[in-house]
């Protein structure tokens, strides 16, 4: 770990910077993080209703594991829900991420490579938005599971940069209950946390040391603790195989929501909707991203090669020159992530080499060590795009790695790998800082002039947050209305809020009736539709709300189109509920944005 005694004075101003950079991207974003209708309402509706009482996967549905929630609902039962209660939470836990990039890139690449890393972290992933949705930042992330995955594989890549150098019960158990943790979360956790652990057994194989059974021993069983938890906890209230599905969902969800995975829009987040043509792109944006770097690095050699202090000066000349024409006039970088797998396959290829090539066995250095995981994480975060690599959406934890690790590799080791003299690498370092500098700095204000029109305020108290106003968007305006005029309802009531809305039944504080969060695409195809309909036959609720979303997702124009999206939930509806609120248009209309409240009829 980083100790006062091994940190010099700059590297502290260097810290000192990093924090404040944190802090004024989150008082410029401040508030204006969720959607007011998508994904993130979950987040806030389910923690509220397992503080309540209710069962994860019986009372109310999920997909993924069940750490993330029960620690959300363990902070609302002990400071009462409230979004900036979340949001409080996440903030530590954006700092505990950074900390950790911090440590294991310094580990990697050295002090001024992570500071580079963690700047382009908060600047360009912490609190940013890139779309019209929200959600996808470190503050309100449409799935908890996803930053809580993202630092529970960083702090496993950390312990097991040195677990390869002696692999000791302690750390073997440490591991252990990290990578147990993955299996409570989320899939890409899983997989991350997998092959980071994997990359690490092999390093140790090839440094030649052994692994001694009772580590073996300890790792395997705090890797089941976790789940052994939650299925202790579960079968108190229901049997104990429902209840060990119940812990095991962060993984079974896989073949549990399979028709989640097979929905058109799901193909392109991956890429694989046109894979030649993606791979091909892909394979272009990486081939451009080599040019530039050998180009970088040729010049940096003929520096110090050159015979006179002017010609180095010129040859610099050219290079900033160069350089920062190319970032400000020549780089798309919103579509910067096209490359980063490829570059980062490009350095894990070149260290299996290295490793290949170098006399076996042999200790492997720790600076090595770190590198590889780093970028084996990188990588494998990266595997739900791996088509379609992109800095936005998803990206924000899925190609957050990888686009850190690429400008700490080209910092902190290239000059080293390449045996450049002094001129040479004080070149190659600027020439990619000054190559970096404007992209960051273009994407934050890209960010900023849309964070800076979300002027509208919705929610109240520790649950307000600002959205586009209804002349932008009338979305926040829809859900605020509506959320408002429920809560007015006698207590002890219940409402569905149709397709999607669980910011709604959050804001209100009326709980849905029912078990799933979500009432289109894959909750409804296959079948699924006939089984709500027959929950709701059972346990019909008071208010019915239908609220305009895009239905992109799915496929089709609007909801309630075709069977399997809507219709015969609306079919059910239509004689058994009656209108009693509106505001704007036709929610039902593909033209026009509404939503409507109806009232059950008795």
């Amino acid at each position: 770990m980083i100790t006062a005694r091994k940190v010099r004075p700059a590297e502290w101003l260097g810290l000192a910077a990093l924090a404040a950079l944190a802090i004024a991207m989150v008082a410029a974003s401040w508030r204006k993080w969720p959607d007011p209708l998508i994904d993130f309402g979950r987040e806030l509706y389910v923690p509220w209703r397992l503080s309540h009482g209710a069962l994860l996967y019986r009372d109310v549905e999920d997909i993924y594991g069940p750490l993330s929630q029960y620690l959300n609902a363990g902070l609302f039962a002990a400071f009462g829900p409230g979004l900036m209660v979340l949001v409080a939470a996440n903030l530590a836990v954006f700092a505990a991420i950074l900390g950790s990039i911090y440590v294991l890139f310094r580990r990697a690449w050295g002090p001024g490579a992570a500071l580079v890393a963690g700047a382009v972290f908060t600047a360009v992933f912490g609190f940013s938005q890139f779309l019209g949705v929200g959600n996808y930042n470190y503050a309100t992330p449409y799935s908890h599971e996803a930053t809580h995955g993202m630092l529970v594989c960083l702090l496993l890549a950390i312990v097991l940069v040195r677990w390869v150098e002696d692999p000791t019960v302690g750390r073997s158990a440490a591991a252990g209950a990290l990578l147990g943790l993955t299996a409570v979360l989320k899939p890409e956790a899983m997989l991350a946390g997998a092959a980071v652990t994997g990359a690490a057994a092999a390093l140790r194989w090839r440094s030649g040391g052994p692994i001694r059974a009772g580590a073996l021993a300890a790792g395997a069983a705090c890797a089941a603790l976790p789940t052994s938890v939650f299925a202790a906890a579960f079968a108190r209230q229901v049997p104990a195989g429902e209840a060990l599905r119940m812990a095991c969902r962060g993984w079974l969800s896989i073949a549990v929501h399979a028709g989640f995975t097979r929905l058109p829009l799901q193909d392109v987040f991956l890429g694989i909707d046109r894979p030649w043509h993606n791979l091909a792109v892909h394979a272009r944006a990486t081939a451009f991203a080599l040019l530039v770097i050998g180009a970088i690095c040729g010049i940096s050699r003929l520096a110090d090669r050159a015979a006179t202090l002017r010609g180095r000066l010129a040859l610099a000349a050219a290079l900033a020159a160069g350089t920062l024409a190319l970032a400000c006039r020549g780089i798309a970088w919103i579509g910067a992530g096209r490359c980063l797998l490829g570059l980062v396959l490009v350095y894990l290829a070149d260290a299996a080499l290295s490793l290949a090539r170098a006399a076996a066995p042999r200790e492997i250095p720790r600076s090595r060590v770190a590198g590889i995981l780093a970028a084996v994480l990188a990588a494998a975060f990266m595997a739900r795009m791996i088509l379609n690599g992109r800095i936005y959406h998803y990206g924000f934890f899925e190609a957050a790695l990888a686009a850190i690790a690429v400008p700490a590799v080209l910092i902190g080791e290239l000059p080293r790998r390449l045996g450049a003299g002094t001129w040479g690498r004080r070149l190659i370092v600027a020439g990619f800082l000054l190559l970096l500098a404007p992209g960051v700095a273009r994407l934050v204000a890209t960010s900023q002039g849309i964070l800076r029109t979300k002027t509208y305020a919705v929610g109240s108290g520790a649950d307000r947050f600002y959205t586009f106003p209804p002349q932008t968007l009338a979305t926040g305006d829809i859900v605020n209305v509506i959320s408002g005029w429920l809560r007015a309802v006698p207590a002890g009531q219940t409402a569905v809020v149709l397709p999607e809305g669980e910011m709604i039944n959050y804001l209100a504080r009326i709980p849905s009736p029912i078990a799933p969060y979500a009432y289109f695409g894959a909750a409804t195809r296959d079948g699924k539709e006939d089984a709500i309909v027959g929950d709701l036959q059972a346990h019909p609720p008071d208010w019915l709300v239908i609220v305009s979303r895009d239905m992109t997702d799915s496929g089709v124009p609007f909801y309630g189109e075709i069977p399997g999206e809507g219709l015969g939930i609306l079919t059910w509806a239509s004689d058994r509920y009656e209108p009693a609120f509106s505001v704007g248009g036709d929610p039902l209309a593909p033209d026009q944005c509404g939503g409507v409240v109806l009232r059950r009829r008795r």
